[in-house]
C-alpha cells in the first residue's frame, strides 16, 4: 500500500468529533478523501503561509521595538525613563522584552532580513498548529481549508511584532485545552509556556481567559463535567499558569500592564478600537464564525457547552477589537473544521504520528527556505514604512541633539530608532504619556483650537508630518515654518529663525 493511502486503522468511522462524542453504533468503514487531494491542499496552504511570511509589510511598530531592544541590551533595565520621551509622565515598562532583545540581537547581526525571517517562521508555525488543532475534529481536507481561511482572516495582524508570539501561543493553548476537554488530563507544560508568553506580549490575558472559559464550561455542563479530582487538577493548572505570569522578571505588577496600555491606546491607535467591517480580513474572520453557527443549525445535535462558549469567545474577539481578530480566527477554526467534516461523506483520517512528523519536517524545510530568501534583497527591502526618506534623514541628522519634533504618530517609532537624540512630542508607546498630553497632541495634529499653545509649550523646533496633515498646513501657512526636505508621504519642517 502506498504511504499516502490511509489504512483502515487510520480512518475514523464517524464524521462527528471523536473527542466529544461516544457512540454505541456499529462502526462502519468510510471512504476517505483521496490523499493526493488532501495532502496537496495542505501543501498549498503551507506554501501560502510562507508567501505571506515573506511578503512586504508596512509596520510602524517594528522600529520602536528595535529601539527598546537596543536599550535593553545596553542597560538591562526593564523599567526606564527614555530620554527621547521628554513629555512622558512615567517610566516605560518593557513587557515585551524577550522578543525585543532577540530581534535587536538578530537585526544587529543579520540586518532587516532577520525581522522578515522571524515573521515567516511565526506564520508558518501558526498555520501548522492551527491545522493540527483542526485535525482533532476533521479530516485533512477540511482542516487544510479552514487553516487557509484562518490565514486570510488573521492576515491583517500578521506583521513582525511581538504579538505574533501571542497568536502562536494562543493556538498552542487552545490545542492543549481541547485535549484536556477530551481526557481531563492537565497539560503541565502550559505553565512554562505562559511564563514565556508573559515575557513576550500582553495577550497572555486572553490565553488565561480561554482556559478559564473552557474549564468553567466543562464543569457547568453535566454532559462534560469532570470528577471533583479532575476539576481540581485542571483548576490547579490554571492557577499555576497565572502564577507563572506573576513571577517573570517584572513581577506581579505585570498583571496590570495590559489594562494600563489599553486605557491609553484606544485614544490614539485604531487597532484597539472596534473591528472595521470594510476589509477582506474582517470579512474572512466573520465568515468563519458565521459559517460555523450556520452549520450547527443545518446539522443540529447536542453541542457541548464549551463549544458554544468557544464560538461566542471567537465572535467576541472578531467584533470587539481589530487587534483581536486573529485570536477569533484561531478560536473558531477547530469548530468550523468539525462543522465542515459533518457535511462530507468521507471519513475523518486519524491524526497519526507519521503525519505530525511530516508536518514538522515541512515546517523545518520552509524555515530554511525562508532563511535563504531573507538573505537576499527580499529581506532587506521588505519593510515599506517609511519609504524614500533619504533626504529627510540627512536633514534630521543635522538637527541639534534634544530638538523637539512635532511628529506624525506612526513615524514616531522610526524617529526613536533612527534619531534617538531627538525628542518626539509623543510616540507609539502611548501608555507612558498622560491622557491630557495625548489629547492635546491629537488635537494639535488636527490643528484644532489650542494647537498653537501645544507647539509653544513643547518648544518644538522641527516637525515631521504627512504632507496632507492639518498641522503641516497650519505650520506652513500660519506660522511660516520652512520645508527642509520631503520624501514619500512625509515633509520635514523647521521653525523659522527670529
Amino acid at each position: 500500500m502506498s504511504k499516502l493511502t490511509a489504512s483502515t486503522a487510520d480512518v475514523v468511522t464517524r464524521n462527528e468529533p471523536s473527542d466529544d462524542l461516544a457512540s454505541g453504533e456499529e462502526p462502519r468503514l468510510l471512504r476517505t478523501t483521496p490523499p493526493l487531494l488532501s495532502l496537496g491542499a495542505l501543501g498549498v496552504v503551507m506554501t501560502l503561509a510562507l508567501v505571506k511570511g515573506l511578503s512586504p509589510f508596512s509596520e510602524p511598530d517594528v522600529w520602536w521595538h528595535l529601539r527598546v531592544g537596543d536599550v535593553l541590551r545596553s542597560t538591562g533595565a526593564l523599567r526606564f525613563h527614555d530620554p527621547s520621551a521628554r513629555f512622558a509622565d512615567r517610566a516605560y515598562v518593557a513587557t515585551q522584552w524577550l522578543p525585543e532583545v532577540l530581534t535587536s540581537l538578530g537585526y544587529s547581526s543579520f540586518g532587516p532580513g532577520f525581522v522578515l525571517w522571524l515573521r515567516a517562521v511565526a506564520i508558518v508555525a501558526l498555520v501548522a498548529i492551527v491545522y493540527v488543532l483542526c485535525r482533532r475534529y476533521a479530516g485533512r481536507l477540511p482542516a487544510a481549508v479552514v487553516s487557509a481561511l484562518a490565514l486570510v482572516g488573521a492576515g491583517g495582524g500578521l506583521n513582525p511584532r511581538p504579538q505574533l508570539v501571542s497568536f502562536v501561543l494562543f493556538a498552542v493553548t487552545l490545542h492543549a485545552w481541547c485535549g484536556m476537554a477530551a481526557d481531563r488530563r492537565p497539560r503541565w507544560w502550559l505553565v512554562p509556556v505562559f511564563w514565556l508568553w508573559a515575557c513576550s506580549h500582553g495577550l497572555w490575558t486572553f490565553g488565561l481567559a480561554l482556559g478559564g472559559l473552557v474549564l468553567v464550561s466543562l464543569v457547568a455542563d453535566p454532559a462534560t463535567r469532570p470528577s471533583r479530582k479532575e476539576a481540581t487538577r485542571l483548576a490547579i493548572l490554571w492557577l499555576s499558569c497565572l502564577g507563572a505570569v506573576l513571577v517573570t522578571p517584572l513581577g506581579p505588577s505585570l498583571a496590570l500592564t495590559p489594562f494600563e496600555v489599553a486605557d491609553k491606546a484606544t485614544m490614539i491607535a485604531e487597532e484597539w478600537r472596534a473591528t472595521p467591517l470594510n476589509n477582506v480580513f474582517s470579512w474572512a474572520a466573520l465568515s468563519m464564525v458565521t459559517a460555523c453557527a450556520v452549520l450547527w443549525v443545518v446539522k443540529p445535535r447536542k453541542r457541548p457547552l464549551w463549544h458554544i462558549a468557544l464560538l461566542s469567545f471567537a465572535g467576541f474577539c472578531v467584533l470587539w477589537m481589530w487587534r483581536l481578530v486573529p485570536l477569533g480566527c484561531i478560536a473558531a477554526a477547530p469548530l468550523l473544521a468539525g462543522g465542515l467534516q459533518s457535511l462530507t461523506t468521507a471519513g475523518r483520517e486519524r491524526l497519526s504520528t507519521r503525519e505530525v512528523r511530516a508536518l514538522a519536517a515541512s515546517v523545518a524545510v520552509l524555515t530554511v527556505i525562508a532563511a535563504g530568501m531573507c538573505a537576499t534583497p527580499i529581506g532587506r527591502q521588505a519593510q515599506h514604512y517609511p519609504s524614500r526618506l533619504d533626504a529627510v534623514d540627512m536633514e534630521m541628522d543635522a538637527l541639534p541633539a534634544g530638538t523637539v519634533v512635532l511628529n506624525d504618530f506612526g513615524i514616531s517609532g522610526w524617529l526613536l530608532w533612527r534619531h534617538p537624540s531627538l525628542v518626539p512630542t509623543a510616540d507609539l508607546r502611548g501608555e507612558i504619556y498622560s491622557n491630557a498630553h495625548l489629547r492635546a497632541y491629537v488635537d494639535a495634529l488636527e490643528a484644532k483650537p489650542g494647537w498653537r499653545a501645544f507647539v509653544d509649550e513643547t518648544g518644538a523646533g522641527a516637525a515631521l508630518l504627512t504632507k496632507d496633515s492639518a498641522l503641516a498646513d497650519a505650520l506652513t501657512h500660519r506660522l511660516r515654518w520652512t520645508s527642509e526636505a520631503s520624501g514619500g508621504n512625509f515633509v520635514l519642517l523647521t521653525r523659522p529663525t527670529r
